[in-house]
């Protein structure tokens, strides 16, 4: 009897032996929230076609290369002012004729003045005349010469008065004359200088210092000499990549568990994978598609790092985050595999002495590749994977 026994045992533990198991841990736990991002500058200057009148086609003339480290004041991006340079040319034409024709008016207004004063001395003078005409009193003159004389002294007064009016009008009309003439004039130079301030828009220059990057058009399309844009379209991102943020998007089922301060953990994508520790700064404040192809909701959050010295990082990378929402310092943990799942509900093998028992559990959370255990476990049980 005691040998029969003594195999059955052999068998168990042999099968124990065998079958792969697991201890359920005491530690320390980061429950996270992950998502997506891309690197931008904090600072940013948008160049895009600027304001032409009768413009709204634009073809780019030269561009400033992609990655371009760039100074204020240096040209970005210059657009064909062929059209501008054509209307210049026919304002300055008609500035020219509006300039000659003031010129002439000037010399014909003044030419007319002078015989209008001329004719106002003239007038003067027979005015005088007649008046100390009509003022002699002579009996040897004949009373008809007498009525003459005031007769002849009322027209020249009159004669006198008219040519003063006539010299007053023309005065007045001179002025308003020159005024009209000077008016266009000065319009057509404000146009002209408008069209020349035009043909300098057209090339566009940095308003910041920093890096050049390329923005792509609604088909993904990047700008390029030659092809043509709308007004409003940006083409050109001006960056400040000493000043670097991470624009990240939030899931909507986690928009509840990101709030500001919250640790994060940054994993930027390239040759090799740039791990960095940020903060979230700021929340969006609506929810958007996260592209015209995925119609996911999702909202921005922006994290904040410390510039590394020694690495270089541009905006338009990608990276991959972990929001570290909450952390649970003694949680009991398996691993995913140790723990089968049915109907929402969880449960384990736990071994036994002499066979294992299915035990269910209740779960907490599920962070990777492990889960952690709320009820139906103590640390050191041993379930069988």
């Amino acid at each position: 009897m005691n040998k029969t026994i003594a195999i059955i045992l052999l068998v168990f533990l042999s099968a124990c032996e065998n079958a792969p198991t697991e201890s359920v841990k005491l530690e320390k736990v980061q429950l996270v929230v992950t998502a997506s991002g891309e690197l931008e500058s904090k600072q940013t200057a948008m160049i895009a076609p600027p304001s032409v009148s009768h413009m709204w086609q634009y073809q780019i003339k030269q561009l400033t290369p992609e990655n371009t480290q760039v100074k204020k004041g240096q040209l970005i991006v210059s657009f064909d002012g062929k059209k501008v340079l054509d209307r210049l040319v026919d304002k300055q034409a008609e500035l020219d004729r509006a300039q000659q024709q003031l010129e002439n008016k000037e010399i014909q207004e003044t030419e007319t003045e002078q015989e209008l004063i001329l004719n106002v001395a003239e007038k003067k003078m027979e005015y005088e005349k007649a008046q100390r005409k009509a003022e002699i009193v002579d009996n040897s003159r004949s009373k008809n010469d007498r009525n003459k004389s005031v007769i002849d002294f009322t027209i020249a007064e009159n004669d006198f008065f008219l040519a003063n009016e006539k010299l007053k009008f023309h005065l007045n009309n001179k002025a308003l004359n020159l005024k009209l003439a000077k008016g266009k004039v000065n319009r057509l130079i404000a146009e002209v200088d408008d069209f020349n301030k035009d043909i300098e828009r057209l090339k566009v220059k940095a308003p910041i210092d920093g890096m050049v990057i390329y923005r792509t058009n609604w088909q993904g399309e990047k700008p390029a000499v030659g092809e043509s844009v709308q007004f409003g379209q940006p083409i050109v991102e001006l960056a400040v990549i000493d000043q670097m943020q991470l624009k990240a998007q939030i899931a909507e089922p986690d928009s509840g568990k990101i709030k500001l301060g919250q640790r994060v953990k940054i994993m930027i994508d390239g040759t090799q994978e740039i791990v960095l520790q940020g903060k979230v700064v700021e929340l969006g404040r609506v929810f958007r598609d996260k592209s015209s192809q995925d119609k996911r909701r999702v909202f921005d959050a922006i994290i904040a790092f410390e510039q590394p010295k020694y690495t270089v990082i541009r905006p338009g990378m990608t990276a991959r985050i972990e929001v570290i929402i909450q952390v649970l310092d003694n949680a009991l943990t398996l691993s995913t595999k140790a723990v089968r799942l049915e109907d929402g509900k969880g449960s384990v093998r736990v071994a036994g002495l002499f066979s294992n028992s299915s035990v269910p559990v209740e779960i907490a959370h599920i962070v990777g590749e492990k889960v952690v255990i709320q009820s139906g476990l103590s640390q050191g049980d041993i379930v069988t994977l």
